[in-house]
């Protein structure tokens, strides 16, 4: 199967920095953080919205599929978008993806039974997997290294910002008007950053005949949509989930060999053999299985064994959110100075110092909890932004979409992964009478926890901490394991971070 190729020049100003005026670039990333935020705040603001959906729509048997389906459509194109914006461009897929995205939010608020809205879910989500890989390589584009540092901050706070409002606003708009209005409001502001980018990025493209690779698409979408179903589907018998787990990895490996003859792949094994970008890829599937682990539950420990509000249990996760952005805006000057390695190296010690203080005492104190977060969120910015500069900086343009989209598909594999293996061990702990899923059960529903006697709620709460310990544990390991690949990245002599910087703006000049 034929398709075009295309490589985007964008037109160069006397400056030597790529596309145009520096105003339009500021549109560009306004209309880049519009799109990021719809997709990021979606992520959050529905599960507010789904005691009022679930009333409405019924199918409370199905409704975890919601969230299961966006996920699973989110993460499995996202190689196969970064491959189509190397070869068409960024606009084209960024647009496409954002259309897609915008069109499933229309769709799923116009849902009338519970297997549409699941169903317009994925399609929302399918739009998202294209929306921030493709961002990430525009900037990469567009801005210098360091520069390029600060912009990814800014959507790291975009994210951080819409996981912390996302349930806030979901509330307000239940509470004030139809659930239906928190897919609804993405559509004027999908329109406005669709039009923002239509006028102010412009690409000249260059058209070669390419070769699709189709077999590995399809190979790609059904192992790792196996994979995720079995791993996510924790309500099923575990055979069952072994099988699709089983099938996923096969399919998986058969796309792998697929991969090594095939003439555009659509993840060049290559790559990935180069030791930067095979540690670079430890460091975000390790990471992941830690960031979305910590995300899961930490709000669970305020709850079920603090006692805390929901709102108390979203500010425990707050300073990872804050940490996170201000520590990718600080880490533009570190790279440039020091290289990537020593800043990445740096980050995964916070990571394991603030996963320590996490697992070293059976029920963490309010403010450990806080500042091991906090600490935490800073590792991640410095060791996930710095590593993902320097892959943009060391590979040519039409292989810049495909790191880039890596970075987010292995880090949101492995966040499936550390919940799946945290959560096993939160059920572990068990006494005669009660199981640790039972004691949170209860713990959960405030109206139930006031009925239990001293006893029982002691034992409920022993159990579910004594779960929550081991998972905590798992979490340092997993911080533990990003260090280690930070450790085992090719060092940098002086030369050699000075050719990468030089190399970085060689590569956008000639983009």
């Amino acid at each position: 199967m034929s398709a075009f190729y295309v490589k985007v020049k964008l037109r160069k100003e006397g400056s030597g920095l790529p596309n145009t005026a520096s105003r339009s670039k500021v549109w560009i990333v306004i209309a880049i953080l519009l799109a990021m935020f719809l997709s990021a705040l979606d992520m959050t603001i529905v599960g507010t919205a789904m005691p009022s959906i679930i009333n409405d729509l019924h199918g409370v048997a199905i409704y975890g599929w919601v969230f299961s389906a966006y996920l699973l459509t989110s993460t499995t194109p996202v190689p196969i978008y970064s491959k189509l914006a190397d070869m068409y461009g960024r606009k084209t897929v960024f647009l496409a993806g954002t259309f897609i995205f915008t069109l499933g939010s229309v769709l799923s608020g116009l849902s009338q039974s519970m297997p549409e809205l699941i169903l317009f879910r994925a399609l929302q989500g399918l739009g998202a997997a294209g929306v921030l890989p493709v961002a990430l390589t525009i900037v990469g584009d567009l801005f210098t290294l360091e520069q390029r540092a600060k912009v990814q901050g800014l959507f790291s706070a975009v994210w951080g910002l819409s996981a912390i409002i996302g349930p806030l606003i979901g509330a307000w708009i239940v509470e004030n008007a139809s659930w239906r209005w928190v897919f609804e409001i993405n559509l004027p502001v999908g329109i406005v950053a669709m039009i923002i980018l239509i006028t102010t990025f412009h690409e000249t493209v260059e058209k070669k005949v390419h070769k699709l690779d189709t077999l590995g698409t399809i190979l790609l979408t059904i192992g790792v949509t196996g994979f995720l179903i079995g791993l996510m589907q924790t309500s099923w018998h575990l055979p069952l989930r072994l099988v699709f787990m089983g099938l996923g990895v096969l399919i998986t490996w058969s796309f792998l060999r697929v991969e090594r003859s095939a003439q555009e792949p659509i993840l060049p094994l290559p790559l990935f053999r180069q030791p930067f970008v095979f540690f670079s890829t430890g460091v975000n599937l390790f990471a992941g299985m830690l960031l979305f682990g910590l995300i899961s539950f930490v709000p669970l420990f305020v709850q079920s064994v603090e006692f805390g509000t929901a709102s108390a249990a979203g500010r425990a996760i707050t300073p990872m959110l804050v940490g996170w952005p201000i520590a990718a805006m600080a880490s533009s000057r570190l790279i440039v100075r020091s290289g990537y390695r020593p800043v990445a190296v740096i980050g995964g010690l916070l990571l394991v110092a603030g996963s320590v203080f996490m697992a070293i005492t059976a029920i963490p104190q309010k403010f450990v909890v806080l500042a091991s977060t906090l600490v935490i969120g800073t590792g991640l910015g410095l060791s996930l932004t710095s590593l993902l500069i320097g892959l943009q900086s060391q590979v040519p343009w039409d292989l810049r979409g495909v790191v880039t989209g890596s970075t987010q598909f292995f880090r949101t594999i492995g966040g499936s992964i550390g919940v799946a293996l945290m959560g096993t061990l939160i059920n572990l702990p068990k006494s005669q009478h009660l199981t640790a899923n039972q004691a949170t059960q209860l713990l959960l529903n405030p109206a139930k926890r006031h009925t239990l006697s001293p006893s029982v709620k002691a034992l409920a709460r022993h159990l579910t901490a004594l779960g929550l310990h081991h998972a905590f544990e798992m979490a340092l390991g997993f911080a533990l394991l990003t260090f280690l690949s930070t450790w085992l990245l090719p060092r940098q002599s002086k030369d050699t971070k000075q050719s990468q910087v030089s190399s970085s703006s060689a590569l956008q000049q000639d983009a």
